[in-house]
């Protein structure tokens, strides 16, 4: 199977893993040829990228992530965190602020044990699946992504879980902001993106009043957009007045934003996403959360089809976590276009004179 962006598919490619609806439920199945109509579908419920067919590449394995519906009941659950807190529980006659955290916990604690169980993040988000509201969503992404650099810094269970629960909440301020500012496709005002930015205040008072949660969880939504140089907000802290945790969150926050379709703008595949990352080395991003992160995400993910520095086309084959920008490739065209009779595999660690100069080739 390869993996496709979807401005990179055209009718009659055939779908090779089933798209997900936010519930779990098969929107496409996996056989389904696809057709402008479905193509379009796809764009508009936001859908960036797929797993096709190609008879070149049918035999690479792209191994199952998170069960979609593991990850479906953390985007519900999220959701109805959020709703409890705008509609406000009733206790005795009076409306109360907090919410049900045991909910959040039982589901924090199964994704923890996937990710402990699944180990690489290059397998971690491999299904497909559309989602109507991408707060939620990114929330669950965010988690996952914190939970495997978690484990790549070998952080006690104890951390892991108190980390967990600040990336699953991080964005629970946002709730205070209105839809319709938050969807925007237009560039936003100085008085909207300054009500946007109030969010990590509006998610601080949530979350620090809330007995159930840690303090440390609760500056991850307080602190999650604070950058190294100062320029960050709400505080405009720097280095290591920034905790740990939000430090470390920020990178998973920045690169699932990045890699995701929003609003306003295209996703970027993974390897465009870390190139943004790493340019905000030491001003945004600290490099020791970075480097984490960098070993626990495939930047080339299998599947992925690449231009080498040979002119010759090639489908990502294997990922070498050692070396994230080195992968096995299989070179499936010549520099001219052709198709080869017989493809064959180059280990790019191994061949250090050949590299990627072009990702998401349209075959």
């Amino acid at each position: 199977m390869r993996l496709v962006s979807i401005g990179n598919c055209h009718p009659g490619m055939v779908v090779g893993k089933p798209i997900y609806t936010e519930r779990g439920n098969v929107l496409i199945a996996a056989g389904v040829t696809l057709t402008n109509r479905i193509i379009h579908r796809l764009q508009q419920r936001n859908v960036s990228v797929l797993y096709i067919h190609d008879g070149l590449t049918d035999d690479l394995e792209i191994e199952d992530g998170i069960p979609i519906e593991l990850r479906a009941e953390a985007n519900i659950r999220i959701k109805e965190t959020f709703d409890e807190l705008v509609k406000g529980n009733s206790r005795d006659g009076k409306k109360i602020k907090h919410f049900n955290v045991d909910r959040l916990l039982n589901v924090l604690d199964s994704l923890l044990n996937e990710v402990q169980r699944t180990k690489k993040v290059s397998k971690l988000l491999s299904d497909v699946y559309i989602h109507d509201d991408y707060t939620f969503a990114h929330c669950t992404n965010v988690t996952i992504y914190t939970f495997a650099m978690a484990m790549e810094l070998k952080l006690t269970r104890g951390e892991m879980k108190a980390i967990g629960m600040g990336a699953m909440l991080h964005d629970i301020g946002k709730l205070h902001v209105p839809r319709e500012i938050l969807n925007k496709k237009g560039r936003l005002t100085a008085e909207e993106f300054d009500l946007i930015k109030k969010h990590t205040d509006f998610g601080w008072e949530i979350l620090r009043n809330e007995p159930s949660i840690f303090t440390s969880s609760a500056i991850c939504a307080y602190q999650h957009h604070e950058k190294l140089d100062g320029t960050g907000y709400p505080k405009g802290l720097k280095g290591e007045e920034i905790s740990r945790f939000a430090r470390h969150l920020a990178v998973a926050d920045v690169f699932d934003a990045l890699t995701s379709n929003r609003s306003y703008r295209k996703a970027m595949l993974p390897h465009e996403a870390m190139e943004i990352l790493y340019a905000g080395t030491h001003s945004q991003f600290d490099p020791f959360y970075l480097k984490a992160f960098q070993k626990a995400v495939a930047t080339y993910p299998v599947g992925v089809t690449v231009t080498l520095s040979t002119g010759e086309t090639a489908v990502v084959s294997e990922y070498k976590f050692n070396v994230p920008d080195r992968p096995t490739v299989r070179v499936i065209k010549d520099p001219y276009g052709n198709i080869l009779d017989q493809p064959y595999e180059i280990a790019l660690s191994d061949q250090l004179n050949i590299t990627i100069t072009g990702c998401d080739a349209i075959l």
